[in-house]
């Protein structure tokens, strides 16, 4: 939430005196529209619906609304986005590899291929966390061999595709739930001897110590928990993140996509979006459109070649 001195609500631009170049004045009647391949009151939805006062911050000309248009696991709305004329002021939001992964499960082209990568301007860690009183390092885990099991949130979520790089690096059986929640209190309950999580989803629970955090899989320690060593301190090379970001229509104006640039740049730098990812277990990290789009590529080659080694699903005949 932003602080009363600067509060601003969707479909409420700041009044300022500075206007962002490319951007014509606000018309309320028609604002660009934040493309959210999900249900209301979803996870990504409730990010869309965060991010977006921050953004018209940044850009006090723009006028934002978010459009729900859910199907295939966000795939129907990248294909909205696609094919949506370049003057409509769509902006999808993009999670990955989530979203990668439906289209490798669905036989389709990577998503990203097919609209304009802008920029990512959050990062969510993944957390190994078990138990307390259960394995108190990837020591003990990894002593645990065939006797401990490694939950997982779905297939081709974030944890799994984590979880799933530590083989040969710790030889757990893996076990998938259906979602991060039944994961979690899976591990809380000793059901698993530990779980892959990304951080928002066990934040809380590790700070009230309802979870142990067992390793990070991150360059480096995380402010948000200095305490935790990374995966690496504990001779396991693994680093793994979430990414929640935007893409454009490929035609879309220039004007129009420099400026979004700037405002995003700009959001991923202010200290109140800042605070407000802290208290998600989120990490303010912006990537424009050429480290965006490389990193969406690698995540689609890496995923396209378990599928064809391990496919998480059943393949369809």
């Amino acid at each position: 939430m932003l602080p009363r001195r600067a509060s601003v609500g969707l479909g409420l631009g700041l009044v300022a005196a500075l206007a962002a170049p490319g951007l014509a004045r606000a018309d309320r009647r028609n604002p660009a529209e934040l493309l959210v391949g999900a249900r209301p009151g979803s996870a990504v939805d409730l990010w869309a619906r965060g991010v977006a006062p921050f953004l018209e911050r940044a850009l006090p000309r723009l006028t934002l609304a978010v459009r729900n248009h859910p199907g295939n696991s966000g795939l129907d709305s990248v294909g909205l986005l696609a094919g949506a004329d370049p003057a409509r002021r769509l902006i999808g939001v993009v999670t990955t590899p989530l979203l990668l992964a439906r289209a490798v499960e669905e036989g389709r082209p990577n998503p990203a291929s097919q609209v304009a990568p802008l920029a990512a301007v959050v990062e969510e860690s993944l957390v190994l966390v078990g138990a307390p009183g259960g394995p108190a390092d990837i020591a003990a885990l990894r002593a645990l061999g065939d006797r401990g099991t490694l939950g997982t949130p779905a297939p081709g979520s974030a944890g799994d595709f984590a979880a799933w790089r530590l083989d040969g690096k710790l030889d757990l059986p893996r076990f998938a739930f259906p979602t991060a929640a039944a994961a979690k209190q899976a591990a809380m309950a000793g059901h698993v001897a530990a779980a892959m999580l990304p951080l928002p989803d066990c934040i809380g629970w590790l700070r009230e110590g309802k979870l142990h955090g067992l390793g990070i899989a991150a360059a480096r320690r995380n402010p948000l928990l200095p305490e935790l060593a990374t995966l690496r301190e504990q001779e396991v090379d693994l680093v793994a993140a979430a990414q929640r970001g935007f893409a454009l229509n490929k035609r879309a104006p220039e004007p129009f996509r420099a400026a979004l640039l700037r405002g995003l740049a700009a959001v991923a730098a202010d200290p109140d979006f800042g605070e407000q990812c802290a208290a998600r277990g989120q990490t303010p990290r912006f990537l424009g459109p050429e480290s965006w789009g490389r990193l969406l590529a690698q995540a689609d080659s890496e995923l396209r070649r378990r599928w064809e080694a391990e496919s998480w699903l059943p393949r369809r005949a």
